[in-house]
């Protein structure tokens, strides 16, 4: 059974590894030429759908506990398979797999399906190997691997928005890599083993915890480090969006589940310091997804703030070790709940726009959405209201009397931003398409898409019901209802006159502290270079007179000294007499070493 745990990330890597003739050799069309559409094979639009099934069977067969020792893989890889890599493998799995079924059948333009597919592999290998692997290397190479595939699934249409948002995630995504490998090594360090236990984790510093932190905060779009986020959701493919906000966001609170010493060690300070970035991010991030104009750039800040309060819980967690066995569960399962919920969102957005034409099935998709919206809002009878019922001991524990009022705060303005959403799914019209793309297809042709979709929607309604006590069923209903009543009223505003609403959509764009960085970077430019104004002029007349003199040298035609040194005669004398110079220089070098002892001879 344990042999299921390398196959279930290496056979994405392998199938990936096809399409490397193709894509690199290519057809020579830019990727945003119009030209006309070929549809790629449906068997090999199938790869990313079967990438995910061995995964899918490791999460249900693999015994919990399971080890699997590769000792001849890098520096010796160890995977496995404990209670919350089981969760997480579990809906990943499902996750990546109703995303691939997504592309298989929306994204068949040949030339592009084939660049999409092989990247959308090798992300889904990086995020599986760092599920299933227990030692560090293996942990940090899946998540380069998966955040450097990520790049090419962003930029995929080539637009200038999309190429710009790639450039923003790329620069955010190596300083992470980088923070968490310089974490990653200290842990190893400090603890001893590249496979540390719950103990060894309590001998880690402070300078580990902060690098781990900031690392895995930018994948979890902790603010100031969630520049990347709404920009990359908002122009990246559907499926690629889908995995994005869904499966890949987690693996941050996976790593910090894993290498965080939570339960083991007591940080009062640092975990109130991450306990406020928790909460900067859940709460300033609602206001801004409420003005987006895109409801992926709306989903974007929607996952800014859920992780933000994730973040909350750790640092609770850290100040309170005896809070850790609760903690873990309600963190384990609200990733799974979240990471459900978001992905069905996003897939069936794309739905909603592909279907826009179509009445019934239009309306079929919108009651679906608004269930979703709902469970993320998390209305009483959801897997939402659940997850908030386990994070209720956490929140009510801590030391601070007023964080049960904000969460009811945080509530509200989550329902609003759900309200909002689904406010722009209804009036969404076809996307514009910036390439040719085949023709649209009969309802029939992506049935498989739908039906993927309607299994996240039907696992999300009965999440709770499963796995909830009954008393569960009715959290958080007092946010929800004022959420509500106040989105009902702004959306009668809004419809009896329109405008009075006009100056605010956009009044933030996505990325928001990117438009206070971009006049910086200008100023900053525009100074440096009166500063340097002089030093430039200097170091371009140095290099125009060494290029003019360079010219001057190897330029110059042939002299008939050089002619008359390349000659045997003359070549041939020189190449003897500097072999004769560095032979006398070897044997008078010999002197000085004295003779020879026998012994030294073999």
């Amino acid at each position: 059974m344990t042999d299921w745990l390398l196959l279930a990330w290496i056979w994405p890597l392998l199938l990936a590894s096809t399409y490397l003739p193709s894509v690199i050799g290519g057809t020579g069309q830019r990727w945003d030429r119009p030209r006309a559409p070929e549809p790629l094979p449906a068997w090999r639009a199938g790869f990313v759908v079967i990438a995910a099934l061995p995964a899918l069977m490791a999460a249900w067969l693999v015994p919990i506990d399971s080890r699997l020792s590769l000792p001849w893989l890098f520096l010796g890889t160890e995977l496995g398979l404990d209670e919350t890599s089981r969760v997480f493998l579990l809906f990943s799995a499902v996750l990546w797999l109703a995303a691939g079924i997504y592309a298989a059948q929306h994204l068949r333009d040949i030339e592009r399906a084939r660049r999409f597919h092989a990247l959308y592999l090798l992300a889904m290998a990086g995020n599986l190997w760092l599920i299933l692997g227990q030692d560090l290397f293996s942990f940090y190479a899946g998540f380069a691997l998966m955040g450097l595939a990520s790049y090419g699934l962003i930029i995929h249409d080539a637009r200038t928005a999309a190429l710009q948002a790639g450039r923003v995630y790329l620069v955010m995504t190596l300083l992470g890599e980088v923070c968490l490998f310089a974490a990653l090594v200290l842990i190893a360090q400090q603890s001893g083993s590249v496979t540390p236990t719950a103990a060894d984790l309590a001998t880690i510093d402070a300078l580990a915890l902060s690098l781990i932190l900031i690392g895995l905060g930018v994948k979890a779009g902790l603010v100031p480090l969630h520049l990347w986020l709404p920009t990359a959701y908002a122009e990246a493919p559907t499926p690629a969006s889908a995995v994005l906000g869904s499966a890949m966001i987690k693996v941050a609170l996976l790593g910090w589940l894993r290498f965080l010493p939570l339960g083991t060690a007591t940080w009062p300070q640092l975990g109130a310091v991450i306990a406020v970035l928790g909460l900067i991010s859940l709460f300033s991030a609602l206001p801004i997804g409420l003005v987006q104009a895109d409801a992926k750039a709306l989903l974007g800040y929607s996952s800014i703030s859920k992780m933000g309060l994730a973040v909350l819980l750790l640092g609770l967690i850290l100040m309170q070790p005896s809070l850790a066995p609760a903690g873990i569960a309600a963190l384990t399962l609200f990733a799974a709940y979240h990471a459900l919920v978001k992905g069905g969102l996003f897939l069936g957005l794309g739905l909603r726009r592909d279907a826009a034409r179509r009445g019934w099935l239009t309306a079929g998709i919108l009651i679906g959405l608004a269930l979703l919206a709902l469970a993320l809002a998390s209305a009483p009878f959801t897997s939402g209201a659940l997850s908030k019922y386990l994070m209720k001991p956490l929140l009510n524990a801590s030391p601070w009397p007023w964080l049960p009022a904000a969460m009811v705060v945080a509530g509200v303005a989550t329902t609003l931003l759900m309200a909002r959403f689904f406010w722009i799914a209804v009036g969404l019209q076809p996307g514009h398409q910036t390439t040719p793309q085949p023709a649209p297809r009969p309802v029939h042709q992506w049935r498989w898409s739908g039906l993927a979709w309607g299994v996240i929607v039907g696992l999300v309604l009965l999440f709770p019901f499963a796995l909830g006590p009954a008393s569960s069923w009715t959290t958080n209903a007092i946010p929800v209802s004022i959420g509500l009543i106040v989105a009902a009223v702004v959306a009668v505003s809004a419809w009896a006159n329109p405008a009075w609403l006009r100056p605010l959509i956009g009044l933030v764009p996505a990325g928001d502290l990117l438009v206070l960085v971009r006049p910086a970077r200008a100023l900053v430019a525009r100074v440096g270079q009166r500063l340097l104004a002089p030093l430039l002029r200097v170091s371009q007349r140095v290099s125009d007179y060494l290029q003019a003199h360079f010219s001057r040298l190897f330029e110059a035609p042939e002299t008939d000294s050089e002619r008359q040194l390349r000659h045997w005669p003359v070549a041939g004398a020189l190449w003897i007499g500097i072999i004769a110079v560095l032979l006398l220089a070897m044997l008078a070098g010999l002197d000085h070493l004295g003779p020879v002892s026998p012994k030294g001879v073999e």
